[in-house]
């Protein structure tokens, strides 16, 4: 398992990854292009919509399956 510090990157590998962020925060997530905008509403992955193509989130927790993101998606941020 590979932790990130505040800021870090680290590249996906292949299949689903699983990021779970607990503590006491609503955790979202964008589907960005190359140039680092969402192309709509459906982008974006919250407690109120919580799943998109290759992307789903579960109270503290987000599965990413970068194989199932829409055409065009570079970033998950």
């Amino acid at each position: 398992m590979d932790e990130l510090v505040p800021g870090g990157n680290l590249p996906l590998p292949e299949g689903a990854v699983t990021v779970r962020v607990p503590g006491p925060f609503d955790v979202c997530a964008l589907i960005t292009g190359e140039g680092g905008k969402v192309r709509g509403d459906a982008d974006f992955v919250f407690y109120n919509q919580p799943s998109a193509p290759g992307a789903r989130l579960s109270g503290d927790t987000l599965i990413v399956d970068p194989r199932r993101l829409r055409a065009g998606a570079a970033r998950i941020t």
